[in-house]
């Protein structure tokens, strides 16, 4: 006698159909809340934006004009252009939020300042190597220091201060950035961890005597 194949077949069809009104219905509820959302940001009134905790560059503590290459020449003008704007970290804020937190008649400014921040973060990024070829580490510590604290999500820029920290054996200030990261919202914040604690790893092993 044969194992009856149809009636588990049936069972599965049934399962499936189910399965798939059940996906279909949490798809439309999404959508129906996203076009709800948005519908009442496009409407939402101006906020006042003067009070914000904007973010500035220190642009006063960055050793301008130390090097003669002209893309290190460039990214400083840059910087320095950028340290009369306002800055915030809208990272993962979606337009959507964006006219609901700031209203819509703020979107065009609100986008232009995060649009910037993310700039900077690239600039003080490339700043830091050209400053960490120079061997100015001082200086790459300080830079460095002022993008993780304003929130950059260049995962080199927090490898690199952690770098620095190792090499002058600043035990605290480490345990400090791994815990800033840990509890960040960065997407590659494991991956980030991971070479951190590997780099630390390799550099005991070196340290150790045979």
């Amino acid at each position: 006698m044969g194992f009856p194949i149809l009636p588990f077949f049936l069972l599965f069809l049934v399962w499936l159909t189910f399965r798939i009104k059940s996906l279909d219905a949490k798809q439309q509820k999404r959508e129906d809340e996203f076009w709800a959302k948005e519908k009442a940001a496009n409407v939402t009134p101006a906020k006042d934006i003067s009070n914000l905790r904007y973010i500035t560059i220190p642009i006063e503590k960055f050793p301008l004009n130390f090097s003669d290459d002209e893309k290190v020449i460039e990214i400083e003008k840059e910087l320095e252009e950028l340290s009369t704007h306002k800055l915030l970290n809208l990272s993962g804020v979606s337009n959507t939020d964006l006219k609901l937190t700031y209203g819509v008649p703020n979107f065009e400014t609100m986008s232009q300042i995060g649009e910037d921040f993310d700039r900077v973060c690239v600039l003080l990024n490339a700043y830091a190597k050209a400053l960490l070829e120079a061997g100015r580490d001082d200086d790459v510590v300080n830079v460095l220091e002022f993008a993780v604290g304003a929130g950059t999500d260049i995962s080199e820029s927090y490898i690199m201060l952690a770098d620095q920290y190792k090499k002058r054996s600043q035990t605290e200030k480490l345990s400090f950035l791994r815990e800033r990261i840990s509890n960040s919202t960065l997407l590659l914040k494991n991956s980030i961890l991971n070479n951190i604690n590997d780099s630390a790893e390799e550099n005991f092993d070196t340290c150790s005597p045979e």
